[in-house]
């Protein structure tokens, strides 16, 4: 199985991924790829120039290849990147034709805390990058959308049950995951 977290910086993609990591998956993440590719330290600050467009397809094409060299190997995984643009998600289709997307969500005050806390992360997102994004992202189409606001076991239990990994009743997509 394989799982495309879509979303603004802050929205919860690493969060989720880091449930599904728990749960078996294998966690490949865009920020950690840029990062080797540039010969940069984990927890440094990128430069701006990694960020080009250019280097945006050099990081999805890599993470295409190494989702591939797992998959080949029976692994679930889940790919954490923002997968902003409708070319980003494409590249997925056509390499995984039963990829599952998953837009994250959260309230943009819950955004805007998040990422003030942010601190040893690999990201270099912050409040001002996640405002110059929101203005650029191309919504998905047939993603099943999660707000991540939820505890932690909420949301566990509701990937397992998204995702058919448990056994109670599996919840359809188009119910929609948001609190009451």
């Amino acid at each position: 199985m394989i799982v495309a977290l879509v979303g603004l910086p802050g929205s919860g993609k690493s969060f989720i991924a880091s449930i599904l990591h728990e749960l078996g998956f294998v966690w490949l993440r865009t920020d950690s790829i840029r990062k080797e590719l540039a010969g940069i330290e984990l927890h440094k600050k990128a430069p701006p120039e990694v960020y080009s467009q250019d280097w945006n397809k050099r990081v999805y094409d890599t993470l295409i290849e190494k989702a591939k060299e797992f998959s080949q190997k029976g692994h679930n995984l889940v790919l954490d990147g923002s997968f902003l643009k409708k070319w980003q998600r494409e590249k997925v289709y056509k390499n995984f034709k039963d990829v599952i997307f998953i837009h994250t969500t959260a309230r943009e005050e819950t955004i805007k805390e998040r990422l003030s806390k942010r601190v040893g992360d690999i990201s270099d997102a912050d409040f001002e990058v996640y405002l110059k994004l929101k203005g650029e992202f191309e919504p998905p189409e047939n993603a099943i959308e999660i707000f991540t606001e939820l505890e932690r076991e909420e949301l566990k239990d509701l990937l397992k049950r998204v995702l058919g990994l448990s056994k109670d009743t599996p919840i359809h997509p188009q119910q929609g995951f948001y609190p009451d």
